[in-house]
């Protein structure tokens, strides 16, 4: 593995300047459980790393006025684990656990799985029909922005050079709300998904509205509107089966 620099910033004006050095490929650095094999396979060209996991507010997992607030360095077990996140954004939890082997667990963070932008990644799917928030801050201001249009194609999403995914908010789901995540893998464990589904239902009007996610079944996660619409009328056999054709 070709050696590389490694920086440690002590607050975020001194992260962004390092990782607005010109003419340098430089990366943020939490988990690496993605950049240390692309760097050791050559696949990204990489000449230096800024940790950024000790940057204020990175680790952070606490209820807000606001909702959920996860720091983008949060790693999944701490998620998955989490009665906070099961109490009410359970979805979110179950994905988090289906990450990799726990030895990935326990350093993958929730803002390398979404900056990664793999289609097989599994939060983002739970993170859609949770209507999570992506909060970015860069040199110039943070801002926030809904998860459906982080993510553009393929390994690409909207951060422009310098920015950082610094965590998710995720607003409070009515009471007797419910999710559930489920993936299909070639193994059963420790592999990405062929296909990957995240669903929620809301309580509404006496009924349930739903959100449907899903991965590995495009260039990015996408909703399924016409088999929430669908499921929005009942949930019998019937409807479950016209909406699962609706989201084939």
């Amino acid at each position: 593995m070709q050696p590389l620099d490694y920086y440690k910033p002590k607050d975020f004006p001194e992260a962004f300047q390092l990782l607005m050095q010109p003419e340098k490929a430089v990366y943020p650095l939490a988990g690496a459980t993605d950049l240390i094999p692309a760097h050791r396979e050559s696949l990204w060209k990489i000449d230096a790393v800024v940790d950024i996991k000790g940057l204020e507010g990175m680790r952070e997992l606490r209820e807000t006025p606001e909702g959920l607030l996860i720091g983008g360095a949060v790693r999944m077990n701490e998620v998955a684990g989490s009665a906070l996140v099961r109490s009410h954004w359970d979805v979110l939890a179950q994905a988090a656990c289906s990450v990799g082997a726990e030895q990935i667990r326990n350093r993958a963070t929730i803002g390398g799985n979404m900056c990664t932008a793999s289609p097989a990644a599994d939060t983002p799917p739970a993170l859609l029909v949770l209507d999570a928030l992506v909060i970015i801050r860069g040199p110039e201001a943070e801002r926030r922005i809904p998860v459906n249009e982080f993510f553009v194609h393929v390994r690409k999403t909207v951060l422009k050079k310098g920015e950082l995914v610094v965590g998710v908010l995720i607003p409070k789901p009515a009471p007797g709300s419910a999710g559930s995540f489920v993936k299909l893998s070639r193994r059963r464990g420790m592999d990405l998904s062929v296909v990957s589904v995240a669903a929620a239902a809301f309580p509404h009007k006496g009924a349930y509205t739903w959100r449907i996610a899903m991965g590995s079944v495009a260039p990015t996660p996408i909703r399924v509107p016409a088999a929430e619409e669908i499921l929005s009328a009942g949930v019998d056999d019937e409807l479950v089966l016209k909406a699962a054709r609706a989201a084939s």
